[in-house]
C-alpha cells in the first residue's frame, strides 16, 4: 500500500514537473491549458484573454455580465508583432467593422454586421449568419480581389473578383446567397472563359464555354449538354 502511494505521488509530481517545464514564459499565472484550442485561456473579471502555446497573446475581448463577449476585441499574429484582426462584438455576436489583415499590416478582409438575428443557414455555410453591407477582400500587395455585398447574413446584390493586375476575373448577382441571372467569366486575357444563366430564384438554366480564343467549346442546358 506505501509502495503504491509512492508510485502515485511520483507519478502526480512528475506531470505536475512536465507541465510546469513546458508552460511558456511570461503567462499569467491564472491561464488555463486548453487542449482542445492548444492555447491558454485566461478569463477575468469582464476581460477574456487567449495565448498561444508559445505564450504570446492571440486574442483578447470585454465580457458582458453573461460572459459573452461584448465591445472592441482584437486578435494578434502569432509570430509577427501586430493585429490578426479587430472589431466589435455585442453580447457575443460580431457587429459593425471588422477587419483581418495581412502580416505587414494591409488589410485582408474589410466586412461589416447587423444586429439582425443570425441566420441558420448562411450559419450552416460557415459564414457568421449577420453579415450586413459591404465586403472587400484584397491580394496581399494591396489590390482589390473581390468586392460584393450581403444582406440578412446572405451573399447579395453585384458581386466581382479581380485578377492581381486589376481586371475583373467574374461578376454576377446574387439573393439570398444564390446566383441569379447572368454571371460573366474571364479568361486573364481578357476573353470571355464562360457565360452562366440563372433565374431570380437563382435555379440554373443555361452555360456557355468559350477556349481562350474565343470559340465556343460547349454548351450547358437545364438537361442537355453539347460540346465540341
Amino acid at each position: 500500500m506505501k509502495f503504491s502511494k509512492f508510485i502515485i505521488f511520483f507519478v502526480c509530481s512528475f506531470l505536475f514537473f512536465c507541465e510546469s517545464a513546458e508552460r511558456p514564459q511570461g503567462l499569467p499565472a491564472g491561464a488555463k491549458y486548453d487542449k482542445n484550442m492548444n492555447a491558454y485561456i485566461l478569463n477575468e473579471p469582464g476581460l477574456a484573454r487567449i495565448y498561444y502555446d508559445n505564450g504570446k497573446l492571440y486574442f483578447e475581448c470585454p465580457l458582458d455580465e453573461n460572459k459573452a463577449y461584448h465591445g472592441l476585441c482584437k486578435s494578434y499574429l502569432r509570430s509577427e508583432e501586430g493585429l490578426a484582426s479587430q472589431g466589435k462584438y455585442e453580447h457575443g455576436s460580431k457587429i459593425g467593422d471588422w477587419v483581418w489583415y495581412f502580416a505587414d499590416g494591409k488589410p485582408y478582409i474589410k466586412q461589416k454586421f447587423g444586429s439582425q438575428v443570425k441566420d441558420e443557414f448562411a450559419q450552416f455555410n460557415g459564414d457568421e449568419g449577420n453579415e450586413e453591407g459591404p465586403y472587400e477582400r484584397y491580394y496581399p500587395e494591396g489590390s482589390l480581389e473581390v468586392k460584393g455585398n450581403y444582406k440578412n447574413g446572405q451573399k447579395s446584390d453585384f458581386w466581382q473578383k479581380y485578377f492581381k493586375d486589376g481586371e475583373l476575373e467574374y461578376s454576377g448577382y446574387y439573393s439570398k446567397g444564390k446566383k441569379i441571372r447572368t454571371w460573366f467569366y474571364y479568361f486573364p486575357n481578357r476573353q470571355t472563359e464562360s457565360v452562366e444563366v440563372f433565374d431570380e430564384n437563382g435555379n440554373f438554366l443555361s452555360r456557355t464555354i468559350f477556349s481562350p480564343n474565343g470559340k465556343v467549346l460547349c454548351e450547358v442546358q437545364k438537361n442537355e449538354s453539347h460540346c465540341g
